[in-house]
């Protein structure tokens, strides 16, 4: 399986080539526009779908390298939860994962750290790792976000997780995997890892915990990255997000998973056990 570092330089050459592209398109289409109007108007159309594409596409990697798995040789996947820390699920989910023995890497926003910070400091002293999930989290413009506005959110979740020399937060998550191409480049220069998954339940969007873990549980291989949420559906079902990481947890138990935080040098770009000509976005 491909490094991170030899997927990053692959990344470079792609993204660069993208964006020169997308400028020339316009200078082709001028000159096209003499012989046919509609022949005029591809290369512009062909350029912004270039470009919406990997911006829209969760994992999709053109852009730069977005981790999806870890290796290992051994029954074991990396469980990552989302969007908290919440009073109403952290500690509950915490208190899951000490019953089966798991450890897991909370993506947590960075202004609900700042109203929670006694729950950011439970997921520490429970053994589990925090990472960076933007500041505000903004799902619906993050991915049309400026270089300026994505640092910030960057970088003001980043500074709420410095508090210790006990919390270096390594890795970020784009909002629902959405980024776009400054994202990348922001990263490189914090040193952040972009981290993806390669099973998810659609725990945002589904309704019924069984349904949820049953086809996290199918997707599942050795080396997998797992994401689950909290905080959600809290007035209507608190018990909702709690009870999907338990069944997930009870799942993976019962085919002999063990659920660990690897090393940064374990993870990887391509999706568990898929052969380096897996394609270049995959789903």
């Amino acid at each position: 399986m491909e490094t991170v570092s030899a997927h990053k330089n692959k990344r470079h050459w792609l993204r660069h080539a993208l964006l020169a592209f997308v400028f020339l398109a316009p200078c082709l289409g001028f000159y096209l526009v003499r012989f046919n109007l509609i022949l005029a108007l591809a290369p512009i159309f062909l350029s912004h779908l270039l470009l919406l594409y990997p911006t829209l596409k969760p994992n999709c990697q053109w852009f730069g390298p977005v981790m999806r798995s870890f290796e290992t040789d051994k029954s074991e996947v990396w469980l990552t939860i989302d969007d908290g820390p919440s009073p109403a699920h952290t500690v509950a989910m915490l208190d899951l994962l000490d019953r089966f023995n798991a450890r897991a890497t909370f993506f947590v926003i960075g202004r609900r750290a700042e109203k929670y910070p006694h729950l950011v400091t439970e997921i520490l002293s429970r053994g589990h790792e925090i990472a960076n999930h933007t500041y505000t989290h903004p799902v619906g413009t993050f991915w049309m976000a400026g270089p300026r506005r994505i640092a910030a959110e960057i970088d003001l979740c980043a500074e709420l997780l410095r508090a210790g020399e006990d919390r270096p937060a390594r890795y970020f998550r784009a909002p629902v995997g959405m980024k776009n191409m400054f994202v990348d480049p922001e990263l490189e220069r914090r040193r952040l890892a972009l981290v993806g998954w390669s099973v998810r339940g659609l725990d945002t969007v589904r309704r019924d915990p069984t349904q949820i873990a049953r086809r996290i549980l199918r997707a599942t291989k050795p080396g997998a990255i797992i994401v689950l949420h909290e905080g959600h559906r809290v007035a209507k079902n608190p018990e909702f997000n709690p009870r999907c990481l338990e069944l997930t947890l009870n799942g993976l138990a019962e085919q002999g998973y063990q659920c660990v935080i690897p090393q940064p040098e374990q993870l990887r770009a391509a999706p568990p056990r898929s052969s380096v000509a897996a394609s270049l976005c995959a789903a």
